[in-house]
């Protein structure tokens, strides 16, 4: 099975996974040296009861609301390396300031932050936090008891929505 590299597009109602099964007969030299170094990121449907809406309109990269019924939440995608003494996302003032507008208005906006597997070189791990903790960072031990494989993170965010 071939899959290209997709690049964000959370208006799928999706989040993001890796695929491990790659025709290497069907793709490039180029393409398989760029996923071996990045990983290759493959959409995950979360259902078709959740909607989602793209944020890039309002100037925010990488952040979808989900919507369920009547409940919404919004999820900021963020992708590292590996998990260092700290894990703390790189945002934005932007970002920062949208998290402090949701709080106003008493909503969140978790951050997913994907963690690149050392053996498999994809982003096949995640860890879910909230606006505060993304801001302030979590201790390595803590996001290493947190972390989660994608289909459970998917689990969670729509724990959040019910």
């Amino acid at each position: 099975m071939h899959v290209s590299m997709d690049r964000i597009t959370p208006n799928h109602g999706c989040v993001f996974v890796n695929n491990l099964n790659v025709d290497a007969q069907k793709s490039s030299l180029f393409s398989r040296i760029i996923r071996r170094l990045f990983g290759e990121k493959r959409i995950v449907q979360l259902g078709n009861d959740v909607h989602t809406q793209c944020s890039a309109e309002l100037g925010l990269r990488h952040v979808t609301k989900y919507r369920f019924n009547k409940r919404s939440v919004y999820v900021k995608h963020v992708f590292i390396e590996h998990i260092g003494g700290i894990v703390k996302p790189k945002l934005t003032s932007s970002d920062i300031n949208f998290f402090r507008a949701l709080d106003k208005v008493s909503m969140r906006c978790y951050v997913l932050v994907y963690v690149k597997n050392a053996y498999t070189h994809n982003y096949d791990h995640a860890v879910l936090l909230d606006d505060f903790e993304a801001i302030q960072g979590i201790k390595s031990a803590e996001a290493a008891r947190r972390l989660v494989d994608l289909s459970q993170a998917s689990q969670v965010i729509r724990n959040i929505l019910l």
